[in-house]
C-alpha cells in the first residue's frame, strides 16, 4: 500500500514538473517568435538550444509518467489517464494538472507552425533577393502575350500541406 502511495505522490510531482517545462516552452517559442520578427539571431539560436532542452526534458518527464500511470494499473490512452487521475487522493489537483498540460502543449504546437511560418516567409524573402542580385528574376508580367492580365503581384506561398 506504501508503495502505491509512493507511486500516486511521485506521478503528481511528476505531472507538476511536466506542467512548469510545458509552461516554460510556450514561454520559450513566444520569445523566440519575437526574436524572428526582430531578427535578432543570437536570441534566435539561444532559444532553439532552450527549446532543446526543454522538448528533452517533456519527453523524459512523460517516459515518467507513463511509466508510473501503468505502474498503477492504468493504460496509456486518454481515457485512462483521466480515470487515473480521478482516483488519486489529490484528484483535483492532478486533473488541473493535466488540463495545464494539455493546454499549454496545444498552445506550443500553434507557436511553433507560427514560428515555423516566420521562418518560411523569411526564407522566401532571401532568396527573392539573391534572385535579385544574381540577376535572375522571374517576376511576372503584368499580362501575358495575348494581352490578358496574369499578374500575381503580392502572392506567396503561406503553408504547406
Amino acid at each position: 500500500m506504501q508503495a502505491e502511495a509512493d507511486k500516486q505522490q511521485t506521478l503528481q510531482m511528476v505531472l507538476a514538473a511536466e506542467a512548469a517545462c510545458s509552461g516554460e516552452l510556450l514561454a520559450c517559442l513566444a520569445t523566440e517568435r519575437e526574436a524572428l520578427v526582430n531578427r535578432d539571431m543570437p536570441r534566435v539560436e539561444a532559444t532553439t538550444a532552450q527549446k532543446l532542452q526543454l522538448s528533452q526534458q517533456l519527453e523524459e518527464l512523460e517516459r515518467q509518467r507513463a511509466a508510473l500511470v501503468t505502474g498503477l494499473g492504468f493504460g496509456p490512452g486518454g481515457d485512462d489517464l483521466r480515470d487515473c487521475y480521478s482516483r488519486l487522493p489529490q484528484a483535483e489537483d492532478c486533473q488541473r494538472l493535466w488540463q495545464l498540460i494539455l493546454d499549454n502543449l496545444r498552445a506550443c504546437r500553434h507557436g511553433n507552425l507560427t514560428n515555423g511560418g516566420i521562418l518560411e516567409a523569411s526564407r522566401q524573402h532571401v532568396e527573392q533577393a539573391l534572385a535579385i542580385l544574381r540577376g535572375q528574376t522571374d517576376a511576372p508580367g503584368l499580362y501575358s502575350p495575348d494581352g490578358d492580365s496574369n499578374a500575381n503581384l503580392g502572392q506567396r506561398v503561406l503553408g504547406k500541406v
